[in-house]
């Protein structure tokens, strides 16, 4: 164990200067990513650490891995980011101050001249012998502009340049550039004292490991908040470096490994026009490999699945997973697939049907409408993941068996009869209090989808929608309500799901609390209070009692019968979507009721 890894404490003098400082940052690596923060921090971190003279200030540490045996590099598993930095630093140096602390004196060893400078940038400033290598797809943008280049030219990149991750080189320049003002800004002379405590007095822990496999785990075991790699960046590493063990011809090797980094980015231009990040997922991958619960971390967990594949075929299919995520289910119009947006449990549902898509599941829109109805209900329950969650890596099995779509609906009856799960739906949408239930707005989203048989888009569950009280809460400050509207009606009704409705931002605000006479005009998109806008409130169930109202219904009245007919309209509309039966909490109006009673008392 002792050759595995040679760990070095080394300043940053030893770090660009030594015989073996030759970096190279591997070509599955992510580009150079900094931006104002990051390095704003690391120049603050250096910087106080000097003016307080801190004797010996810790700079982090820096994994790396041999390269090949022929090869003097060392690739870079974890530290790109703060080497590629710290080179963009020293070339501005070069660049600002040629006689960066020249003397007449006898030299000092501890004294960092432009000599030193230059030879941490490529070795007797023989520019063939770089100390650091970067990305092999941007290294000539770094030679270009940052090695070779002069840095007092650079011009400023605009910021969406620099905020864009597809050409790197916009970093590198704003980076040189932030340098170049903060050096400015000190002066030469500050420069030459504050580079001579940087060169003696920063270290870095440098991790010279054997191989690139006992790096990644090397970098598990130090990982925290101040390191660059990612769970994706560990799992592509791992796959990149398996792709050696497909073929020993250099030939086909190189060709394989171009493959690799084609597919890889491809998927990260899939990840980036969609909600989730490529760790996310991973881990949605993950639990349609796995179809069960992870013991393990994402990397250990994906590495035993991918050990002895094919890193060629493993890309290929994550891809196929991706894409089919994007256009199915991210950009697809469907009216089923938007109810679970508005779904907890996301990796869930997500690693269900993007697992049935990728084993090409026969009964897709069945088994969402299935799936959708077992969430919603127990979501409406008041049940936490922990009771989905198993069944959840259950319907992933079973869709992987090909279990037939009978089967996986009749599991989830027999779990949601076992967890009891129907009466407390029937107990919450029956509930005098629904109004700040999580479950609300999505549910009367979805009957707003069931409206019509045509595609429509996507309603953003943002703070632009709000649920509608029609009887107000302050209607007392009116007399119009007062005609009809009782204490008991109210205490009853206020809050319930017969009383409420959608309306988005503006509209909400001037409806609130008003006569009903006026409300309706709003929902027309003829309200007062300055309100212009002529266009009738766009959701379909707002528009129904719009429609009532114009027709004389309920004598232009928001009275007891317009809320039970609209609290039973709900209820059908929600049987339609939850196919289950909510008959038994049906209303009836009060007056209704008691006559009932009395002809049965007959």
């Amino acid at each position: 164990m002792e050759n595995m890894f040679t760990p070095r404490s080394l300043n940053i003098k030893q770090i660009f200067g030594d015989a073996d400082a030759f970096y190279k940052i591997p070509r599955y690596q992510r580009p150079y990513r900094w931006v104002n923060e990051q390095v704003d921090k690391l120049w603050d971190d250096l910087y106080e650490s000097y003016k307080e003279e801190i004797e010996n200030y810790f700079l982090g540490s820096i994994i790396l891995a041999f390269d090949s045996e022929k090869s003097s590099y060392r690739d870079v598993v974890d530290g790109q980011q703060r080497l590629t930095t710290l080179t963009i630093l020293l070339c501005v140096i070069r660049d600002l101050f040629p006689n960066l602390n020249k003397t007449d004196g006898l030299p000092d060893p501890n004294n960092i001249d432009i000599h030193t400078i230059k030879n941490s940038i490529f070795y007797n400033e023989n520019i063939d012998r770089l100390k650091l290598f970067t990305h092999s797809q941007h290294q000539n943008d770094f030679e270009q502009l940052i090695i070779k280049g002069n840095t007092t030219n650079l011009q400023k990149p605009f910021k969406y340049q620099v905020y864009s991750d597809e050409e790197p080189k916009y970093k590198y320049i704003n980076t040189a550039i932030l340098f170049r003002e903060k050096l400015e800004k000190i002066g030469e002379v500050e420069a030459g004292k504050f580079i001579n405590y940087v060169f003696n007095n920063v270290f870095i822990i440098r991790i010279d490991c054997s191989s690139t496999e006992f790096a990644i785990r090397m970098f598990q075991v130090l990982n925290d908040r101040g390191m660059d790699l990612t769970n994706a960046d560990l799992i592509k590493s791992f796959l990149f470096e398996s792709i050696k063990n497909i073929s020993d011809d250099e030939e086909i090797k190189k060709q394989n490994e171009d493959t690799f980094i084609s597919e890889w980015q491809s998927i990260e231009y899939l990840i980036n026009d969609i909600d989730v990040s490529l760790n996310d997922m991973l881990v949605v991958y993950e639990y349609y490999l796995l179809a069960a619960n992870p013991k393990k971390s994402l990397y250990d967990e994906l590495e035993n699945v991918f050990t002895g594949k094919n890193p060629l075929t493993i890309i290929s299919e994550f891809k196929k997973f991706v894409k089919s995520y994007k256009e199915v289910l991210f950009d697809g119009q469907n009216k089923i697939i938007y109810s679970f947006w508005y779904l907890r449990w996301a990796m869930y549902w997500k690693a269900i049907l993007g697992g049935a898509l990728q084993e090409n599941y026969p009964d897709f829109e069945e088994l969402s409408i299935a799936l959708r109805r077992f969430y919603y209900l127990y979501w409406i329950a008041g049940r936490t993941l922990t009771k989905v969650k198993q069944t959840s890596f259950n319907i992933i099995k079973w869709i992987k068996e090909n279990k037939i779509i009978e089967f996986i609906k009749s599991e989830m009856d027999n779990k949601l009869s076992e967890d009891k799960i129907i009466p407390d739906v029937l107990e919450s949408l029956s509930s005098k209090n629904v109004y700040n239930s999580p479950w609300l707005k999505p549910l009367l989203l979805m009957i707003e989808y069931n409206q019509t048989d045509s595609v429509i888009p996507f309603v953003e569950m943002d703070r632009n929608l709000h649920i509608e009280h029609i009887l107000p809460i302050e209607w007392k400050k009116y007399d119009e309500w007062k005609e009809y509207i009782t204490d008991e009606i109210s205490d009853n009704y206020i809050n319930s799901i017969g009383n409420l409705t959608l309306l988005s931002g503006k509209k909400n605000i001037e409806a609130s609390n008003n006569p009903f006479s006026i409300k309706i005009g709003i929902y027309e998109g003829k309200g007062k209070y300055g309100n212009n806008d002529n266009k009738i409130t766009s959701f379909s169930i707002t528009q129904k009692i719009r429609n009532d109202y114009n027709s004389n219904k309920y004598e232009q009245k928001w009275n007891e019968k317009a809320i039970i007919d609209r609290w039973n309209w709900f209820l059908d509309e929600t049987q339609k979507i939850l196919n289950i039966d909510l008959s038994k909490i049906k209303k009836l109006p009060l007056t209704t009721a008691i006559s009932n009673a009395g002809e049965s008392d007959n």
